[in-house]
């Protein structure tokens, strides 16, 4: 049996316990919808909330697709800004408080520490972790993973438990976690924190803090399930690259191979620690992808939840097995960036 542990007494994931996802989701008529999320952003960086449906034009290989549904997902239109403590705010209930918060949001950490190298970096992402989390609002709960599975802590709002875990935060880790070869270790750890978080009563994000990872050619829809899996979810990937600072903000970070069926995308072999997955999973999935070298700057930007839209269109192609090109553009003369899913699978039905 494939198995993937998390110890910590918290979680036990077995991957074979994953349903491996469709292309969309189906409906009653037995309709396959594909569904895209979409940021927008203004040249100042800055969330564009207030677009319709008739704003969007939407392409696959190339040809215009009708959109059949469209929402926003809106953490409120007037967000406070938690990227630093609120004096104001009353202070999280620890373990055995009194009172009770109705949770807002709950954000996994998932760090990815079997890429992380040195130990300056990992004080500087710790420490940086450490100061956002001393942010925490009263109706955040947080969890903290990481890749190699040596720690653990499932939600909570107890700074101090969270404060602990992240002192045991290690570089170059013993790694716990075993995966199949034919997978993707990280991969496998998104999809089971997605599935656990799948019916959590509030707003759903997990921030991946990683130098990026080499997606094997074997199993080349692996990254494409697990942005699936997050959309059907309502999960937003973000992604703190924490490598050589890439500054890669485009909306299609990749595009799928130009031969079609299904081969995996030619990352290459020049940056075995490939940072472009993280910018596809966090644009395919109504994220964001920040880089850079300071850190506290990338924590802080992904502190307040920002809104995204989510089109639906039923595909014209066959489900043949093939992955095909996305593309989200603006029926609007102002200066705005896309940020959207570059491509999907169409996996055929089976009987």
């Amino acid at each position: 049996m494939r198995t993937v542990i998390l110890l910590g007494v918290t979680v036990i994931f077995l991957s074979g316990a994953v349903a491996q996802p469709q292309s969309g989701e189906t409906f009653k008529a037995g309709v396959t919808v594909i569904q895209v999320p979409v940021v927008v952003r203004d040249h100042d960086g800055h969330v564009v909330s207030n677009l319709g449906k008739d704003d969007f034009q939407l392409f696959t290989d190339g040809k215009r697709q009708e959109i059949t549904t469209f929402s926003v997902e809106n953490p409120g239109q007037a967000a406070p800004d938690r990227s630093l403590p609120d004096g104001k705010a009353p202070a999280a209930q620890p373990a055995g408080g009194t009172g009770t918060e109705i949770p807002a949001r709950f954000i996994t950490y998932l760090f990815d520490d079997v890429n992380i190298r040195d130990f300056g970096d990992l004080k500087r992402i710790r420490d940086a972790a450490a100061r956002q989390l001393g942010a925490l609002q009263p109706g955040d709960r947080a969890a903290i993973f990481t890749s190699s599975c040596t720690l653990s802590l499932d939600f909570t709002n107890d700074r101090a438990k969270l404060q602990d875990a992240l002192s045991r935060l290690q570089s170059r880790p013993p790694s716990i976690c075993r995966v199949a070869q034919t997978q993707t270790l990280q991969l496998e750890l998104l999809k089971a924190v997605v599935k656990k978080m799948s019916n959590l009563p509030a707003r759903r994000d997990i921030i991946l803090v990683s130098s990026g990872f080499y997606i094997a050619p074997l199993r080349p829809t692996e990254e494409s399930d697990t942005i699936e899996a997050a959309i059907r979810a309502k999960v937003s990937i973000d992604a703190i690259d924490i490598g050589e600072a890439t500054d890669y903000t485009g909306g299609a970070a990749a595009s799928a191979s130009s031969s079609g069926g299904g081969m995996a995308r030619p990352y290459g072999n020049a940056n075995p620690a490939n940072p472009i997955v993280l910018v596809d999973l966090a644009h395919g999935t109504g994220g964001t992808y920040v880089t850079g070298n300071d850190f506290d700057v990338s924590f802080r930007k992904l502190s307040t939840p920002e809104s995204h839209y989510v089109l639906g269109f039923v595909p014209a192609a066959k489900a043949d097995g093939r992955f095909h090109k996305l593309k989200v553009k603006l029926d609007d003369s102002r200066r705005l960036t896309v940020e959207a899913r570059s491509q999907y699978y169409a996996a055929p039905h089976t009987e």
